[in-house]
Protein backbone atom coordinates (compact mmCIF):
# COMPACT_ATOMS: atom_id res chain seq x y z
CA UNK A 1 0.00 0.00 0.00
CA UNK A 2 2.90 2.44 0.64
CA UNK A 3 3.95 1.42 -2.55
CA UNK A 4 0.34 2.51 -4.20
CA UNK A 5 0.57 5.30 -1.82
CA UNK A 6 3.90 6.72 -2.83
CA UNK A 7 3.56 5.72 -6.09
CA UNK A 8 0.13 8.19 -6.22
CA UNK A 9 2.18 10.75 -5.06
CA UNK A 10 4.71 11.19 -7.77
CA UNK A 11 1.83 10.65 -10.19
CA UNK A 12 0.10 13.64 -8.56
CA UNK A 13 3.82 15.31 -8.54
CA UNK A 14 4.61 14.64 -11.75
CA UNK A 15 1.23 15.66 -13.01
CA UNK A 16 1.42 19.33 -11.05
CA UNK A 17 5.07 19.53 -12.26
CA UNK A 18 3.59 19.14 -15.94
CA UNK A 19 1.36 21.21 -15.24
CA UNK A 20 3.19 23.99 -13.79
CA UNK A 21 5.45 23.27 -17.00
CA UNK A 22 2.37 23.68 -19.44
CA UNK A 23 1.25 26.78 -17.25
CA UNK A 24 4.41 28.00 -17.63
CA UNK A 25 4.41 27.90 -21.26
CA UNK A 26 1.30 29.09 -21.44
CA UNK A 27 2.01 32.25 -19.09
CA UNK A 28 5.22 33.31 -21.55
CA UNK A 29 3.05 32.29 -24.98
CA UNK A 30 0.76 34.92 -23.33
CA UNK A 31 3.02 37.61 -22.41
CA UNK A 32 4.54 37.04 -25.46
CA UNK A 33 1.09 37.73 -27.60
CA UNK A 34 0.50 41.39 -24.99
CA UNK A 35 4.01 42.26 -25.98
CA UNK A 36 3.51 41.63 -29.47
CA UNK A 37 -0.27 43.24 -29.05
CA UNK A 38 1.81 46.21 -27.95
CA UNK A 39 4.28 46.90 -30.59
CA UNK A 40 1.77 46.46 -33.33
CA UNK A 41 -0.85 49.05 -31.10
CA UNK A 42 2.36 51.15 -30.97
CA UNK A 43 3.53 51.02 -34.64
CA UNK A 44 -0.43 51.17 -35.74
CA UNK A 45 -0.06 54.65 -33.55
CA UNK A 46 3.06 55.95 -35.11
CA UNK A 47 1.53 54.70 -38.42
CA UNK A 48 -1.68 57.11 -38.04
CA UNK A 49 0.74 59.84 -36.44
CA UNK A 50 2.72 60.00 -39.22
CA UNK A 51 -0.44 59.37 -41.93
CA UNK A 52 -2.36 62.58 -39.89
CA UNK A 53 1.08 64.80 -40.04
CA UNK A 54 1.61 64.03 -44.17
CA UNK A 55 -1.76 65.23 -44.77
CA UNK A 56 -1.54 68.09 -42.60
CA UNK A 57 1.95 68.92 -44.80
CA UNK A 58 -0.23 68.28 -47.72
CA UNK A 59 -3.33 70.79 -46.97
CA UNK A 60 -0.32 73.01 -46.46
CA UNK A 61 1.18 72.21 -49.20
CA UNK A 62 -1.93 72.63 -51.07
CA UNK A 63 -3.09 76.38 -49.76
CA UNK A 64 0.60 77.28 -49.95
CA UNK A 65 0.24 76.42 -53.74
CA UNK A 66 -3.30 78.22 -54.27
CA UNK A 67 -1.80 81.37 -52.61
CA UNK A 68 1.31 81.45 -55.34
CA UNK A 69 -1.36 80.98 -58.16
CA UNK A 70 -3.17 83.66 -57.08
CA UNK A 71 -0.35 85.70 -56.39
CA UNK A 72 1.05 84.59 -59.89
CA UNK A 73 -2.20 85.72 -61.28
CA UNK A 74 -2.44 88.86 -59.33
CA UNK A 75 1.08 89.34 -61.15
CA UNK A 76 0.14 88.87 -64.64
CA UNK A 77 -3.20 91.01 -63.90
CA UNK A 78 -0.67 94.09 -62.66
CA UNK A 79 1.92 93.19 -65.63
CA UNK A 80 -1.47 93.74 -67.77
CA UNK A 81 -2.59 97.11 -66.30
CA UNK A 82 1.15 98.37 -66.42
CA UNK A 83 0.93 97.74 -70.28
CA UNK A 84 -2.31 99.62 -70.59
CA UNK A 85 -0.99 102.33 -68.31
CA UNK A 86 1.57 102.97 -70.19
CA UNK A 87 -0.51 102.88 -73.71
CA UNK A 88 -2.62 105.65 -71.65
CA UNK A 89 0.21 107.42 -70.67
CA UNK A 90 1.75 107.93 -74.05
CA UNK A 91 -1.68 108.96 -75.95
CA UNK A 92 -1.47 111.55 -72.97
CA UNK A 93 1.47 112.78 -73.71
CA UNK A 94 0.91 112.82 -77.31
CA UNK A 95 -2.84 114.50 -76.82
CA UNK A 96 -0.64 116.86 -74.34
CA UNK A 97 2.09 117.58 -77.21
CA UNK A 98 -0.68 117.86 -79.38
CA UNK A 99 -2.54 120.90 -77.21
CA UNK A 100 0.84 122.56 -76.76
CA UNK A 101 1.63 123.08 -80.52
CA UNK A 102 -1.92 124.71 -81.19
CA UNK A 103 -1.23 126.63 -77.77
CA UNK A 104 2.23 127.59 -78.81
CA UNK A 105 0.77 128.56 -82.70
CA UNK A 106 -1.85 130.74 -80.91
CA UNK A 107 1.19 132.57 -78.68
CA UNK A 108 3.11 133.51 -82.24
CA UNK A 109 -0.17 134.48 -83.98
CA UNK A 110 -0.69 136.78 -81.11
CA UNK A 111 2.65 137.98 -80.87
CA UNK A 112 2.90 138.74 -84.33
CA UNK A 113 -0.45 140.56 -84.13
CA UNK A 114 1.24 142.68 -80.99
CA UNK A 115 4.53 143.35 -83.62
CA UNK A 116 2.47 145.09 -86.50
CA UNK A 117 1.79 148.01 -83.97
CA UNK A 118 4.03 150.64 -84.32
CA UNK A 119 3.88 152.13 -80.45
CA UNK A 120 7.01 151.95 -78.59
CA UNK A 121 4.98 150.26 -75.51
CA UNK A 122 3.97 147.58 -78.03
CA UNK A 123 7.57 146.98 -79.36
CA UNK A 124 8.65 147.19 -75.75
CA UNK A 125 5.91 144.17 -74.87
CA UNK A 126 6.86 142.35 -78.09
CA UNK A 127 10.93 142.18 -77.06
CA UNK A 128 10.21 140.87 -73.50
CA UNK A 129 6.93 138.59 -74.88
CA UNK A 130 9.40 137.07 -77.60
CA UNK A 131 12.57 136.54 -74.83
CA UNK A 132 10.15 134.68 -72.99
CA UNK A 133 8.23 132.92 -75.83
CA UNK A 134 11.99 131.91 -76.50
CA UNK A 135 12.61 130.28 -73.14
CA UNK A 136 9.13 128.57 -73.53
CA UNK A 137 10.16 126.71 -76.73
CA UNK A 138 13.71 125.79 -74.97
CA UNK A 139 11.16 123.85 -72.39
CA UNK A 140 9.28 122.65 -74.72
CA UNK A 141 12.22 121.22 -76.64
CA UNK A 142 12.70 119.26 -73.47
CA UNK A 143 9.29 117.54 -73.76
CA UNK A 144 10.40 114.37 -74.92
CA UNK A 145 12.94 113.41 -72.31
CA UNK A 146 10.76 114.40 -69.51
CA UNK A 147 10.94 111.27 -67.53
CA UNK A 148 7.66 109.94 -65.71
CA UNK A 149 8.18 111.52 -62.05
CA UNK A 150 8.89 114.48 -63.19
CA UNK A 151 5.75 114.95 -65.80
CA UNK A 152 3.36 116.77 -63.38
CA UNK A 153 5.98 119.19 -62.55
CA UNK A 154 6.91 119.79 -66.17
CA UNK A 155 3.62 120.04 -67.33
CA UNK A 156 2.23 122.41 -64.11
CA UNK A 157 5.05 124.58 -65.16
CA UNK A 158 4.63 124.86 -68.65
CA UNK A 159 1.00 125.71 -67.96
CA UNK A 160 1.79 128.45 -65.68
CA UNK A 161 4.25 130.04 -68.26
CA UNK A 162 2.20 129.63 -71.01
CA UNK A 163 -0.89 131.36 -68.52
CA UNK A 164 1.64 134.32 -67.63
CA UNK A 165 3.06 135.36 -71.17
CA UNK A 166 -0.87 134.89 -72.13
CA UNK A 167 -1.85 137.30 -69.45
CA UNK A 168 0.92 139.97 -70.58
CA UNK A 169 -0.21 139.55 -74.01
CA UNK A 170 -3.21 140.22 -73.59
CA UNK A 171 -2.51 143.36 -71.41
CA UNK A 172 -0.20 144.96 -73.81
CA UNK A 173 -2.73 144.01 -76.66
CA UNK A 174 -5.32 146.71 -74.65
Amino acid sequence: MRTIFTGSICLVLCVASCRNDEAAATDQASADLRNAQAAVSDKHRDLVTNEDAIEHKKRELITKQQELADTEKSLEENRQQLGSARGTLADARTAYGVAVTERFAKLDASLAGLATRTDAKSKDAVTGLRARRDQLAAELAKISGTTAPSWAGYTQDVDITFDAIEHDLSAAQH
